[in-house]
């Protein structure tokens, strides 16, 4: 039998993959996704540091990342009214739409339909359950 913390790295593994090829189609990758996905429910925008926090990511491969997304027309830098020199994250208008197309929700809806794929809607209701679970039992080992 293999140990629990192989087989979760393993799924997400396979989830980050499934992603790739999801998301290359819109000239995405899965990083990038995770950026834009986090800036779908903040319409407030978030700043570099909470980004950062929320993806478990260095600082420079967000950087990285939001330079790419920025130059693609996705995101948008936008000073804080309070402190200038704080930059709050955005997503763009051109973003929204990608993001609220049929053919990019048809592709993200596939996908969560191939990784459950043989459960049934309890069992799904219960697997995200347990993740949230799993989620809040390491948070207080770090």
């Amino acid at each position: 039998m293999s140990h629990p913390t192989l087989e979760l790295k393993k799924a997400y593994l396979a989830l980050r993959h499934a992603l790739d090829r999801t998301v290359r189609r819109f000239n995405l990758t899965s990083a990038q996704f995770d950026v834009l996905q986090l800036l779908m429910h903040n319409a407030e925008g978030l700043q570099h540091r909470e980004l950062q926090r929320r993806l478990a990511i260095a600082s420079p491969t967000l950087t990285n990342i939001v330079d790419i997304l920025e130059r693609e027309g996705h995101v948008e830098r936008r000073a804080l009214a309070t402190d200038a020199r704080t930059k709050t994250i955005h997503l763009s208008a051109k973003a929204r739409l990608l993001c609220a197309s049929d053919e990019f929700c048809e592709a993200g809806d596939a996908l969560v339909e191939q990784m459950f794929a043989g459960f049934s809607q309890d069992e799904r209701q219960f697997f995200t359950t347990m993740l949230k679970k799993v989620e809040r039992n390491l948070a207080s080992v770090c």
